[in-house]
C-alpha cells in the first residue's frame, strides 16, 4: 500500500527527489525508480483550477470523462492513470498521507474534499502496484504528502467573472494546523446551439472542506492524526438533476524512521463515511423540459482500515514487509419509475467488501545497478449483498435478490532493474496487480438522462500486467524521462450496450427511445502500448518549459465480438501538456495548453468525442511582502470541448472561458 512510504521520484524533477524525506512517512523506497514516475509540486497545484488538473496536466492522469472535477457528478471523479481504459470507480489507488481517499461505496475520488493549501506534492507511480500499493492501484498510485505544518494564518480570495467565488483559510500553532475551503463555481450549460432547450441549464458546483492535523515527535516516534469533512454539491446541466457527497476522515499513525538505526516502522488505522445523494432526470422529446426518473436521496457507507510496515535499510539496499486489510460497507436508497412527476416504486442495494494483504518487498544494489522485486497475496470477498424493490403505495415486494457471495484469492508481483551511466539512468520492469469491483459497481444501477446502467454481482477483480522500460536524462536544468509501456488488462469492468429504447428489458424495466440499456461487466480484456514523456527545462535564469504527454493505443480483445479492436470508451488517443513559467521582474507569468485526443463515449465507438484543446493563462505580482493578486484564465481561447454525446447525438460541452481574480496573502 502506497500510505505505507513515500514515493522515490527520479527525473524529470532531478534527482534530488530520491533525498525528500517526509516528517512522519517512511523515507521513499528507491525500488521505484524502476517504474515511471511524476511530482507534482507545490507550483503546478496552485497554478492549477483543481487538484484533479494538475494531475491532468503533468502526469495525464484523468477522470471517466474530460472535464475537471469542478463541473464533474461525484459519481465519474475517480481517477485513472494512463488512457488504458478510464472508469468512473477509477483505476488509480489515491492516498493522503497514506490514508485512501477513493470513496468506500464507489471508489471514486471527491476532490473537492482535498484543500488544495493542504497538499505539499502530488507522487505519482504508474504501472500495476504489486508490492506495497496493493488492490486498487492497478494503473498506479497518487500518493498525496501533507504540508508541513506552519505558525501563523494565510490564506485566499477569489472572484470569478461569472460570479464564481471561493475563500481558503490555513491556520498553524506547533504541529497543529487547520485549513478551511469554500468555493461556488457557475458554469455554461453543456448543451450548446440548437441542440440546447428548456432541459438544459448552466452547471454549479458548492464545495465545503476542512481538514485538521497535528504532528507531534516523542522518544524516535512521529506520531500524526489527521480528521477531515466535506459537503460538495453538484448541478449537472440538465434541470433537476443535483448530485451532493458528504463525509468525514480519521487516521492515527505511528512512526519510528529508519535514519538512525536504519530500521523503522508504521503503523496506521483510518476511518472514513460518505453519503451521496443523487437525482436523475429524463429529457422531454425536443429537449422541452425534463422529468424526474431517479432520486437516490442516501448512499450511506463506511470504509475502515488498518496497515502495518516494517522497513530496514542499508547502503547497499532495502527491504519491507507489511500487512493491510479494508472493509467497504454501504448501500443505496432510491426512488424510482416516476408516473406523473409521482414515484411508485422504492430500491435499497447494498453489501459489504472485505480485503486483505500481505506483502514482501527489496530493493539491493550492485554497484550502478539496482534490482528491486515484490510480492504480495490478497483475498477479498464479498458479503451481505442484496437489492430489494417495493411498490411505494402498497409496500409490496416487487423485486427481493440475494447475490451469491464472492471471494477470491490474487498474487501479485513485480520486478524491477535500473542502471546509472553518468547523466543518464536506464529502467526496465514488469509487473501484475488488481482492482476489486466496488459496491457501487456490484449492487447500484443508475441513470443518465434516458440511458441507464445495470449493476452486476456476478463481477469479479479485474486484473493488470505490463512491462515497460525508460530512459531517464538529467543535466545543467534540462531534465528527460522517456518511457514506453504495453499493457493487458484483463475482465475490465465496463458499461456494456445490452440494448436501444424503447423498450422493456429484465429488471431494468422500460428504457425511453433515444435511450441506451447497458450493463457493467467483464469484458474480455484491453491491450494497450504507450509512449510517454516528461521533460523539464530551464531555458534561461527567468524562464522554465515543461513538455509532457502520453501516446497510447488501447484496444478491446475477447469478449463480445462487436467490440474487438474497438477504443475502450473514454480513452483518448493521447494527452499533451506543454507548459512555461516566465519571471518579469516580480510577476510571474504562466501558461499550459492541454491537447486531448479523440475518443468515445460508448464500448461501440458510435459516439464520437472529437479531439480538443485547452489553454491556462496565470500572472501573479506581489503587492507587498506578504500579499500577491494573481489572474488566471482557463480555457483562455474558449475552445469547445466535447465531454459527453448521448446515443441520439445530443453533444455536451466543458465550460466556456472563465476569468478568475486572487489575492493570496502568506
Amino acid at each position: 500500500m502506497g500510505w505505507l512510504l513515500g514515493l522515490s521520484l527520479a527525473a524529470p524533477t532531478g534527482a534530488e527527489e530520491a533525498e525528500i524525506i517526509v516528517r512522519g512517512r517512511l523515507t521513499p523506497f528507491r525500488g521505484d525508480a524502476a517504474f515511471s514516475t511524476v511530482s507534482v509540486g507545490k507550483p503546478a497545484i496552485d497554478a492549477a483550477s483543481s487538484l484533479d488538473e494538475a494531475l491532468k496536466a503533468e502526469a495525464q492522469a484523468s477522470l471517466f470523462r474530460r472535464q475537471s472535477s469542478l463541473s464533474a457528478n461525484p459519481t465519474i471523479q475517480g481517477l485513472s492513470l494512463r488512457a488504458i481504459a478510464p472508469s468512473g470507480a477509477g483505476r488509480a489507488l489515491v492516498t493522503l498521507d497514506g490514508v485512501p481517499q477513493n470513496d468506500p461505496f464507489g471508489g471514486w475520488v471527491i476532490w473537492a474534499s482535498l484543500p488544495a493549501d493542504a497538499i505539499d506534492r502530488a507522487r505519482v507511480v504508474r504501472g500495476a502496484g504489486g508490492g506495497a500499493y496493493g488492490a486498487g492501484a492497478l494503473t498506479g498510485v497518487v500518493d498525496l504528502d501533507l504540508a508541513p505544518p506552519q505558525s501563523g494564518v494565510t490564506g485566499g480570495l477569489d472572484w470569478g467573472d461569472s460570479g464564481s467565488w471561493g475563500v481558503q483559510l490555513n491556520g498553524g500553532v506547533g504541529g497543529l494546523a487547520l485549513h478551511y475551503s469554500r468555493a461556488r463555481r457557475y458554469g455554461d450549460a453543456a448543451v450548446r446551439g440548437t441542440q440546447r432547450g428548456a432541459a438544459d441549464e448552466g452547471v454549479f458546483g458548492d464545495d465545503e472542506a476542512t481538514l485538521a492535523t497535528w504532528r507531534g515527535e516523542a522518544r524516535g516516534h512521529d506520531l500524526t492524526l489527521m480528521a477531515g469533512r466535506y459537503d460538495s454539491r453538484r448541478d449537472t446541466g440538465l434541470s433537476g438533476a443535483t448530485a451532493r457527497a458528504r463525509g468525514h476522515q480519521y487516521a492515527l499513525s505511528l512512526t519510528r524512521p529508519t535514519a538512525e538505526t536504519g530500521d523503522g516502522y508504521r503503523l496506521q488505522l483510518w476511518y472514513r463515511d460518505s453519503d451521496l445523494s443523487n437525482r436523475s432526470v429524463s429529457v422531454l422529446s425536443g429537449r422541452a423540459g425534463t422529468s424526474l426518473a431517479n432520486d437516490q436521496f442516501a448512499t450511506p457507507a463506511e470504509g475502515y482500515g488498518f496497515n502495518a510496515a516494517w522497513r530496514r535499510e542499508s547502503d547497499s539496499g532495502e527491504w519491507e514487509v507489511g500487512v493491510d486489510t479494508r472493509r467497504s460497507e454501504g448501500e443505496a436508497r432510491e426512488r424510482f419509475r416516476y408516473v406523473s412527476g409521482v414515484a411508485t416504486r422504492y430500491r435499497e442495494a447494498g453489501g459489504r467488501t472485505d480485503l486483505s494483504g500481505v506483502y514482501v518487498q527489496g530493493t539491493r544494489r550492485f554497484g550502478a545497478v539496482s534490482l528491486t522485486g515484490a510480492v504480495r497475496a490478497d483475498n477479498w470477498r464479498a458479503t451481505r449483498g442484496f437489492r430489494r424493490e417495493s411498490e411505494l403505495s402498497t409496500g409490496a415486494s416487487v423485486l427481493d435478490l440475494r447475490p451469491s457471495e464472492a471471494e477470491t484469492t490474487v498474487v501479485s508481483a513485480r520486478l524491477g532493474l535500473t542502471r546509472q551511466v553518468g547523466t543518464q539512468q536506464w529502467r526496465a520492469a514488469v509487473y501484475n496487480g488488481f482492482r476489486p469491483p466496488s459496491l457501487n459497481e456490484l449492487y447500484r444501477p443508475f441513470r443518465v438522462g434516458n440511458d441507464v446502467t445495470e449493476a452486476n454481482s456476478a463481477l469479479k477483480p479485474e486484473t493488470l500486467s505490463g512491462i515497460e522500460a525508460g530512459w531517464r536524462y538529467a543535466v545543467n536544468g534540462l531534465s528527460v524521462d522517456l518511457g514506453v509501456f504495453h499493457n493487458r488488462l484483463s475482465d475490465p469492468i465496463s458499461n456494456i450496450t445490452v440494448g436501444f429504447g424503447p423498450g422493456t428489458f429484465p429488471t431494468a424495466g422500460f428504457i425511453p427511445a433515444g435511450g441506451v440499456l447497458r450493463q457493467r461487466q467483464n469484458a474480455g480484456e484491453v491491450r494497450a502500448t504507450g509512449l510517454e514523456l516528461s521533460a523539464r527545462w530551464q531555458a534561461a535564469e527567468r524562464l522554465t518549459l515543461t513538455l509532457s504527454g502520453t501516446a497510447t493505443d488501447a484496444q478491446m480483445r475477447g469478449g463480445d465480438p462487436a467490440l474487438k479492436g474497438k477504443r475502450p470508451a473514454q480513452a483518448p488517443a493521447y494527452l499533451l501538456s506543454v507548459g512555461g513559467d516566465y519571471r518579469l521582474d516580480r510577476t510571474r507569468l504562466s501558461a499550459d495548453w492541454l491537447f486531448i485526443g479523440e475518443s468515445f463515449e460508448d464500448d461501440l465507438n458510435r459516439q464520437r468525442l472529437s479531439p480538443a484543446s485547452r489553454l491556462r493563462l496565470m500572472a501573479e505580482r506581489p503587492v507587498t511582502e506578504a500579499l500577491s493578486l494573481r489572474l488566471s484564465v482557463d480555457n483562455a481561447l474558449d475552445a469547445d470541448i466535447p465531454i459527453q454525446r448521448t446515443a441520439d447525438g445530443i453533444v455536451g460541452y466543458d465550460n466556456r472561458r472563465a476569468v478568475m481574480l486572487s489575492l493570496r496573502w502568506r
